[in-house]
């Protein structure tokens, strides 16, 4: 009998215990045990599939450069973009003059009127998306441009940044710097 374990994991020695003794198992192995042909056949195509030079073009790292392709020039995605552009040059003319495109763009002016208030601020900071990580050696560019956007969203709302900063120590506040009144 072959030894099952020699080419698995360590970890999976209860699933060769399960299938060592399996007639089922030994007859599936059978065929890729060491030095068969299909083994042998195996491992050539293998080779010649690894050595190809479009599994190599495919699988090699990419170059740190930016690659801008023109997808209207290739032949996979043209086709759909120029029909893409056919459709949308025939429906143009009909979509300027649509009734749904008036309201829409009645929708959208609304919907500008109220990102002004302060529900629609609050509802624009809740679903803007968050800043991205600064990275490293970045940290007083990125808390200078916080406290700028900070302060931009106060001035929208009509409010202004400074009544969020904290008051100075001494500044002559009876109640002292523990006790602010708001």
């Amino acid at each position: 009998m072959t030894d099952t374990t020699r080419n698995q994991d360590p970890s999976d020695g209860t699933l060769a215990r399960l299938l060592g003794g399996s007639r089922v198992a030994a007859t599936l192995r059978g065929p890729f045990r060491e030095g068969s042909r299909t083994r042998r056949a195996a491992d050539r195509l293998s080779a010649t599939v690894r050595n190809a030079f479009l599994y190599r073009w495919l699988t090699k790292e990419p170059e740190p450069e930016v690659v801008v392709i023109d997808l209207r020039e290739t032949w996979t995605v043209g086709p759909a973009i120029r029909v893409l552009d056919w459709a949308v040059e025939r429906t143009l003319p009909y979509w300027r003059e649509s009734t749904l495109r008036r309201w829409l763009d009645r929708l959208v002016e609304l919907g500008e009127r109220a990102a002004d208030t302060r529900y629609g601020g609050l509802v624009v900071r809740l679903l803007e998306p968050p800043e991205p990580p600064a990275e490293e050696g970045d940290s007083e560019a990125s808390e200078s441009g916080r406290g700028a956007a900070e302060r931009d969203h106060g001035a929208a709302d009509g409010e202004s940044g400074a009544a969020d900063d904290p008051e100075p120590v001494g500044s002559g506040d009876p109640a002292g710097p523990d006790e602010r009144h708001d």
